[in-house]
């Protein structure tokens, strides 16, 4: 394997994990703000938790989430742009996992987080109807919009299947690399007698 080929893969993985970063790790902050509350043994509901307004951090990374992946064109595009970058890093099962698994999980992940964190009284509807006030914030929209995951997952999980299926035999066709001596002659070949000097 030649040094651009190197650079290549590396700088392909490199734009791999900032997608992925982009679409997942606003979920995961939220989830870090639900596991110390959890840690700090705080339930669900509107009084801070042991005096600290986590609710506030949960909102933000929710509102941060939802901003990019409320939007299936631009989750699809960065997914897309995921899936491209293992295709040319050389890995075609990473790349149609990619396009399957992460639109799903950008938009599982957040969710899960709002409805293990809901209480008796707050209300999610996708009509943003109702308040919902956790650990000392008003979470507004940030929980409204886990309401309506369901139908927009619904909306692409067709296409992105067919899709990540296509990429990842094209993958598997196109990316593969071809073995040493491919376009040589035949090691095993037996040595024709014929042409032999004598």
């Amino acid at each position: 394997m030649g040094e651009d080929e190197i650079v290549r893969r590396h700088t392909a993985r490199n734009i791999w994990a900032a997608c992925i970063a982009v679409l997942i790790g606003p979920a995961v902050m939220a989830w870090i703000v639900r596991l110390v509350a959890l840690g700090a043994q705080c339930a669900p509901g509107p009084e801070l938790c042991r005096g600290l307004a986590l609710g506030g951090g949960l909102r933000d990374a929710l509102g941060l989430a939802w901003t990019i992946n409320s939007n299936s064109f631009v989750l699809l595009a960065i997914a897309f742009a995921a899936t491209i970058a293992s295709l040319f890093a050389r890995r075609p099962l990473c790349a149609a996992l990619t396009f399957l698994l992460l639109p799903l999980a950008a938009l599982i992940v957040p969710m899960a987080v709002v409805f293990t964190a809901m209480y008796p009284g707050c209300t999610v509807s996708e009509a943003g109807i109702g308040s919902c006030t956790l650990w000392g914030a008003e979470m507004g929209m940030s929980f409204h919009a886990a309401a309506a995951v369901q139908w927009q997952i619904y909306s692409f999980v067709p296409y992105s299947f067919s899709l990540a299926l296509m990429l990842g035999v094209i993958g598997l066709f196109l990316m593969r690399t071809r073995p040493i001596g491919h376009a040589i002659a035949n090691p095993h070949r037996l040595p024709d007698e014929r042409f032999d000097s004598e």
